[in-house]
């Protein structure tokens, strides 16, 4: 998961105040549940000594109801300059919670958008497309845009002879330019919106059309989907399902990938042998202290984390994102003179955020001391260490 969105708040020195709640409208009575949620969670925090500036910039927005339905919950961060965050979630979080502190509590958030897939959506007819750029893990849908070719010669003739064979040209031109402005769009879309997959369904002539005309960069990314269409009447609940099957595809294999790669690496950093056999560590570390010093040295280019929502693990750290240590007698070897204990996660978001380094949520795979590791963006000598 990339962290670049949360950078302007994990590096701000703060302090914050963070609200994570169930905002589900599922009766009459929501709008009222959500209020007195925020009521608790504001004495909460006075309580905690939040900056009041900040809980006034929340009393705006927080006791309002969502615009959408169902299920879904809001994550709220806010600093004495005003509302910094507000994301509606796909699901409730694991529990309500109302924190305030010098580093934002960031890591609800993204454990609620962990496996979130930035997809683009192409219906297809021969006229056109429904194109819809989205996002997995968003409770308000996508953004829609339609393309059509402005070639309405569509439908083929039964018969033979010169005319209906010109007829049947004049048909098949239409395909393709109809297509072609089908691909044009999609290439811009796929390099301003960067997608980690293209959806493809509706017409299969007009999805060859496509294939034929689309740029390679389209064409890498394009997944079939069947039962979709873009009139009325497709499959809704059998096509919703292909889609969430083919988008956790996209999930796995980002996964295991990088999984791949850690088990790798950390094989030559267990076993001191080094690419191509040479002496030293690989691209990877393990167990907390190791992964925390690889971080203050801006090495890690992916945390992987064994995610425990009931830790109560806590780490040093100092106003640089990078002054992070297991202990305050470390931090004070580099240098920083008044140490403060934050929880370990927000610790380490603010600091993966801070050098520009994603994260990854893993279960089963791999087996990491401590439930902690880091493929690295380069070894050295003191990365074994």
């Amino acid at each position: 998961m990339k962290l670049d969105w949360l950078k302007p708040v994990a590096v701000d020195p703060g302090p914050h105040v963070a609200v994570y709640a169930d905002v589900s409208r599922n009766n009459e009575t929501g709008a009222h549940e959500i209020d007195l949620r925020w009521r608790d969670a504001r004495d909460e925090l006075s309580a905690q000594g939040a900056p009041s500036a900040a809980l006034e910039a929340l009393d705006e927005v927080a006791g309002e109801p969502v615009e959408v339905g169902g299920r879904v919950g809001r994550a709220l961060v806010a600093s004495a300059q005003g509302v910094e965050l507000d994301v509606l979630l796909p699901d409730p979080p694991l529990r309500d919670e109302a924190t305030t502190g010098r580093v934002a509590h960031l890591m609800p958030l993204v454990r609620s958008l962990a496996d979130d897939v930035r997809y683009v959506l192409v219906e297809l007819d021969r006229a056109g497309a429904d194109i819809t750029v989205s996002r997995s893990d968003s409770p308000r849908g996508g953004e829609k845009r339609t393309v059509e070719g402005g070639h309405d010669v569509l439908h083929k003739i039964p018969g033979g002879g010169w005319s209906a064979l010109r007829y049947q040209r004049r048909v098949e031109d239409s395909w393709d330019a109809n297509a072609g402005a089908v691909a044009d769009a999609l290439a811009d879309l796929v390099r301003t919106e960067h997608p980690e997959v293209v959806l493809l369904t509706g017409d299969v002539k007009a999805a060859a059309a496509l294939r034929d005309k689309a740029a390679k960069p389209v064409l890498e990314l394009l997944a079939d989907v069947p039962g979709g269409s873009r009139h009325a009447g497709a499959k809704e609940d059998a096509f919703a399902a292909a889609v969430a099957e083919a988008l956790e595809v996209v999930r796995r294999r980002r996964r295991d990938a990088l999984v791949d790669e850690f088990e790798q690496e950390i094989g030559r950093t267990r076993t001191g042998q080094g690419p191509d056999g040479a002496g030293g560590a690989g691209r990877a570390v393990e167990g907390m202290r190791a992964v925390v010093g690889a971080l203050s040295r801006g090495q890690v280019r992916t945390l992987l984390l064994r995610d425990d929502p009931t830790s109560d693990l806590r780490l040093w750290i100092g106003d640089d994102p990078t002054q992070v240590a297991t202990t305050d007698e470390d931090l004070r070897a580099m240098g920083v003179s008044d140490p403060l204990e934050v929880r370990a996660d927000a610790a380490l978001l603010r600091a993966l955020a801070a050098t520009d380094a994603e994260i990854e949520l893993v279960a089963e795979r791999p087996v990491m001391d401590g439930g902690i590791g880091a493929v690295l963006r380069y070894a050295d000598p003191s990365t074994a260490g």
